[in-house]
């Protein structure tokens, strides 16, 4: 517990350090902003078909929740055009997201802008929260802790540094740097089995980032590779953004939790070899090391491959349905960003594996070999 109030008290002092606001000069407009409300559905008064154009309009009661209209009762209309895509059906009951508007008369209307979905994302954070506690017992409260930093920096230092426009290559670097370093060492304790991890966490993902950005040059990728990134360009306060550096800095990211995982597991399972034989040589160490790695490389990069397909199904199932070629498949902009990605990230956590195990043989202060293993081999010889 110790070591976990100290690695908090560490947290807090850098939150007040890096945290970083947007700038003045980047701050949405005030027509860009939407007066949300959270509302219910208290009655459905009407429904008016429109036989012409197949619509409907439902004319709904609802009652604003939120403290600043708490309890004020009033009518909505919602049109519905037979697109399932945009249509939202309301129930008697339903929480719904609605968009206030204030009139210079004083009048206040109310819009609907779609379901209420905040309710259920904390219902299944609680869930992982108490799963995570019955199973993981104390070692939890640092798991969650770690968690919470990791997404700290993320949300008030990475994502609003990058809106300034600084390199997303050197900020990714740092951020998940620091998130590695705070991590490990508050799960695990600041010792050789931490830095270790820490050192080939960082260390395979720098080297994963740096061939993803290198194919991304050579292959041309522009770095638009979806929808989001091309809204980029449309932001109110135009950002000179690094695309292809955006690239570099999703498999960062996208590779860190795998990389943590695969290199502490290797360091830990050393740790363990090596308080049951203290004897291990340097070279020893690091061939247990390499074959641990071995067992684990498989189902971690196969983990994320299928992270990044999971995510592309979509795409991928359209490609298909249109029954394009394969090569017309991987020619796209978008195919080749998301295999570049994918295989760079997989390249990353490999090379995980022998920076761990080689800084762990290290920092356990061994010789390359013991006296034992030479006259071991010189009476086999």
């Amino acid at each position: 517990m110790r070591n976990l109030f100290i690695f908090i008290t560490m947290f807090w002092i850098m939150a007040s350090i890096l945290k970083v606001e947007a700038a003045p000069n980047q701050i949405m407009p005030e027509e860009y902003h939407l007066n949300l409300y959270r509302a219910k559905v208290i009655d459905i008064k009407e429904i008016i078909e429109d036989t012409a154009t197949s619509s409907k309009t439902q004319i709904v009661k609802i009652k604003i929740m939120n403290k600043d209209h708490k309890g004020f009762v009033t009518e909505v209309t919602n049109t519905m055009t037979g697109n399932t895509l945009y249509d939202i059906v309301l129930k008697k009951g339903m929480l719904i997201s609605v968009h206030k508007e204030e009139w210079e008369t004083g009048e206040v209307f109310f819009y609907v802008i779609g379901y209420e979905r905040v309710n259920y994302v904390i219902q299944i954070i609680a869930l992982f929260l108490i799963c995570l506690i019955v199973i993981g017992g104390q070692k939890s409260i640092k798991a969650i802790v770690a968690l919470s930093v990791t997404i700290f920096l993320i949300l008030y230092v990475l994502i609003p540094l990058l809106l300034r426009g600084f390199s997303p290559i050197v900020i990714s670097i740092a951020v998940c740097a620091l998130a590695t370093v705070i991590t490990l060492s508050t799960i695990a304790g600041f010792n050789k089995k931490s830095l270790s991890a820490i050192i080939g966490t960082i260390g395979g993902l720098i080297i994963g980032g740096c061939i993803a950005y290198f194919y991304g040059v050579t292959a041309k990728l522009t770095g638009f590779n979806s929808a989001e990134a091309q809204m980029l360009m449309y932001l109110p306060e135009r950002i000179t953004f690094d695309y292809r550096g955006l690239l570099f800095c999703g498999i960062i990211i996208g590779a860190l939790g795998a990389a943590m995982d695969v290199s502490i597991s290797i360091a830990s399972a050393l740790t363990e070899l090596l308080e049951r034989d203290a004897k291990l040589s340097l070279s020893q160490i690091v061939r247990h090391g390499m074959n641990i790695g071995r067992d684990i490389m498989g189902t971690m990069a196969n983990t994320l491959i299928l992270a990044y397909t999971g995510a592309s199904l979509t795409m991928l199932l359209i490609f298909i349905g249109f029954n394009k070629s394969v090569n017309e498949i991987i020619n796209l902009d978008s195919v080749t960003t998301e295999i570049i990605r994918a295989i760079a990230g997989s390249i990353g956590l490999l090379f995980a594996i022998p920076l761990t195990a080689v800084t762990f043989a290290l920092l356990s202060g061994k010789r390359f070999t013991n006296r034992d293993d030479i006259k071991e081999e010189k009476i086999n010889g």
